[in-house]
């Protein structure tokens, strides 16, 4: 028997649609699906491995119960129902001898729902969720919120006169999505702006390219501010009926000139000068959201304020054409993921224990209750209101150092789904001191990874596409149906934290025996169920624009918060104030003798997405083996040829990845590739697949100095290293990182 049915992809951020060829129960193929609203057939060279990546043999397909000293490989086959009562059991036992808060929570990149691990910890009455969202996208979320009182993810990008790529490589984070909306905005005569240290597939496209010194975006915001305001080029209108702290702001970009931003910077101050005035004169115009700009540590949550206020002095909030946050029509009335969090249900109490919010409370619960009351000013259905899962967490630092000292209190469990904490967090040796020192770990995954393999139990989670889920923004709504049924006993994040759940005393919170049953609640208010939304391919909400002039902003003071009373109130800078990294030629140019190149990691490339598809024979035969980019002036400087294994120092440690040579890349900068272990590699310690050998985040560190001071954003660029060709000397820096 052979059928085509919809389902969708999923492995990254965007759902795009798909169809899956089907053949005696068995998919044999998968393209893209061309009626799919979105992304009309699009398909990634990502997408094209989801065929390898469901039939894997590599997949973890039943409950593993470690049996021998962790991280031996000792494994034990169980069933769903004896782990799930196993591990609630050692829960509620360390609940009652610690408390909920000893339980934490490592995030990762969107694979599971999210929202049902919130509604868990709420309920178990822990605070402790952490994971990478100080890095990825949340500095940026809870910022605009905080600015004014909505995240603009992309903008309406096809409508724009002018797009802005600052740190987005899009043709390599976005290629379905947001890449083919910018080729449509350049053939309706858009300008494009590009700012990013390497010359991207854009950058090549660009009417202005601007190759920055990494971590000092933040003085190039601060100039193009200054122009804006001095050369008359800002929206007087809005900037005096819809904003607070324009004086203020004036007085506080003054100093940055294009002269001394080019110092800084390393842009030509010309092209400051031209570039600031393209934007500011060619409206409507957009600045989608770039990664770049959150994984830069100190300023990285000022860099998400500069951008938020550039969008708004110019008059691009809200408007055809520009930068987009609230909700559209019918959207606004569907249950939305923070309402699913049940965020109410955890007490004071226990949101005075999160850990980390005493440092970076703007990230924790003070700061994102400020931003929900503001919201609830609001009308419901206008903006969303800030998720919890999003802006409200744990500092992954002071967790782990929580887990290793007992100080304030002991935290010894963890659970960590779509998240592999080992590759994903910086400070490595930290964190996997951390893991051993748990005393209970529990891991669901789609394969064993190294911080699987030192977990207590291993659950087997199930692809996009053994699950359904809404693709849910602020413009649609639509499904991503379930394509097969789960393979084995691989299941999805809802039912692991709703079988969790019903073992601790939660039951009346887990109404739904399915996640499709929750998504038919979520669609009631607006007549729709999960199955006629499919069938109806999804919900277009009608687009208003300007509703501030009826509404105002989601802000305390109802305004554009230029300068921001909630960023005052907790102490933090409240208008944009630019701080030179911690390690840098300008800071530490002793160190940057020894260390003399500028450190950029974590850049996007195709096929991998973060530490995944390393299993995957296709895209190990694209990119074999972890590279580091540089430009052959600098290879010939220090003796290094394409393919030459090197090794990369930073003062926090040392890996080794293979040279690629790229005159993409600045002579004063090495790109390496991030999140690499090996699944071919012994799986167990003290190998553990390599974990430690070309890992860039054994590069990272994550000391408060180097961190953002509002809410704890480490760097992954930014930073200072030294590349030198492999010998046994500089080997044996890599092993005596490793255990």
């Amino acid at each position: 028997m052979f059928e085509v049915k919809k389902s969708y992809c999923g492995l990254c951020h965007p759902r795009c649609g798909t169809l899956l060829h089907i053949e005696d129960g068995k998919v044999v193929k998968i393209t893209g699906d061309p009626d799919h609203p979105i992304t009309h057939g699009a398909i990634c060279q990502r997408g094209r491995l989801m065929l390898d990546h469901i039939y894997h043999p590599q997949r973890l397909n039943y409950p593993l119960k470690r049996v021998g000293e962790r991280g031996q490989g000792q494994w034990q086959r169980v069933s769903w129902e004896q782990a799930l009562d196993e591990v609630a059991e050692k829960l509620a036992s360390l609940r009652e001898q610690y408390g909920a808060e000893t339980l934490t929570f490592t995030h990762g990149t969107k694979r599971t729902y999210h929202w049902d691990c919130r509604r868990f910890f709420n309920l178990f009455g822990s605070p402790n969720t952490c994971g990478v969202n100080n890095i990825c996208m949340c500095p940026s979320y809870a910022t605009e919120y905080a600015t004014y009182g909505g995240m603009t993810f992309g903008g309406e990008v096809m409508a724009a006169r002018c797009v802005v790529l600052w740190g987005c490589n899009a043709s390599k984070s976005n290629p379905n999505v947001l890449t083919p909306q910018i080729v449509m905005a350049r053939k309706n005569g858009a300008k494009l702006i590009v700012i990013d240290p390497r010359r991207t597939k854009e950058a090549e496209q660009a009417d202005f390219w601007l190759q920055i010194r990494p971590g000092t975006d933040l003085a190039l915001m601060l100039a193009w501010i200054r122009l804006i305001i001095a050369e008359d080029l800002y929206d007087h209108d809005f900037v005096a009926n819809w904003t607070v702290g324009f004086e203020e702001l004036k007085e506080a970009v003054e100093a940055y000139t294009p002269e001394k931003a080019s110092e800084i910077t390393m842009v030509p101050a010309e092209l400051i000068v031209e570039s600031a005035r393209m934007y500011a004169t060619t409206s409507p115009a957009v600045i989608p959201f770039g990664l770049g700009l959150d994984k830069q540590g100190v300023n990285s949550t000022q860099c998400a304020r500069g951008r938020a206020i550039i969008r708004a002095i110019t008059g691009n909030l809200e408007v055809p054409g520009g930068d987009i946050f609230s909700l559209a029509g019918e959207i606004g009335k569907i249950h939305d993921w923070e309402h699913l969090e049940i965020n109410d249900t955890l007490p004071q109490s226990q949101r005075d224990k999160q850990l980390g919010a005493d440092k970076y409370p703007f990230f924790g619960f003070p700061g994102w209750e400020m931003n929900q009351a503001a919201n609830h000013k609001l009308p419901a259905g206008y903006v969303a209101p800030p998720e919890a899962w999003h802006s409200n967490l744990a500092h992954a630092r002071e967790v782990f150092d929580a887990i290793i000292t007992g100080e304030p209190y002991p935290v010894t469990a963890a659970i960590t789904l779509a998240n592999n904490p080992l590759l994903a967090l910086p400070n490595t040796k930290r964190v996997f001191e951390a893991l051993q020192a748990l005393e209970l770990y529990v891991v669901m995954e789609y394969y064993m990874t190294p911080s699987a393999a030192m977990a207590d139990y291993v659950f087997p989670s199930s692809s996009t596409v053994e699950q359904p889920e809404l693709w849910l923004t602020s413009g649609f709504c639509l499904p991503c149906p379930q394509g097969i049924e789960p393979l084995y006993e691989r299941r999805n994040s809802y039912d692991f934290y709703r079988g969790l759940g019903l073992r601790l005393g939660q039951e009346e919170y887990w109404p739904w025996e399915t996640v499709e049953e929750v998504y038919d609640y979520c669609l009631e208010p607006i007549g729709l169920n999960y199955k006629k939304l499919v069938e109806q391919n999804g919900v277009f909400g009608q687009r208003e624009y300007r509703r501030y002039e009826q509404h105002g902003f989601g802000t305390p003071s109802g305004k554009v918060e230029l300068k921001s009373s909630i960023f005052e109130e907790l102490g933090a800078d409240p208008l944009p104030k630019y701080k030179e990294p911690a390690w840098s030629p300008v800071s530490t140019p002793d160190l940057a003798e020894e260390y003399p190149l500028i450190l950029i990691t974590g850049s996007r490339f195709m096929p991998m997405y973060h530490s995944e598809q390393r299993q995957i024979e296709k895209a190990r035969q694209k990119v074999p083996d972890p590279l580091v980019s540089i430009n052959p002036e600098t290879a010939e400087k220090y003796g290094l040829s394409e393919g030459d294994w090197a090794v990369i120092s930073t003062p926090q440690g040392s890996i080794r990845q293979r040279v690629k040579l790229s005159d993409a890349i600045h002579p004063q900068m090495a790109d390496t590739q991030h999140s690499w272990w090996f699944p071919e590699r012994d799986p167990n310690l003290p190998g553990l697949f390599g974990v430690f050998e070309s890992n860039a985040n054994v590069l990272c560190p994550d000391d408060p100095e180097f961190c953002s001071p509002e809410i704890g954003s480490w760097p992954h660029s930014a930073l200072l290293c030294r590349i030198e060709k492999e010998n046994p000397e500089n080997s044996s820096r890599i092993a005596a990182g490793g255990v």
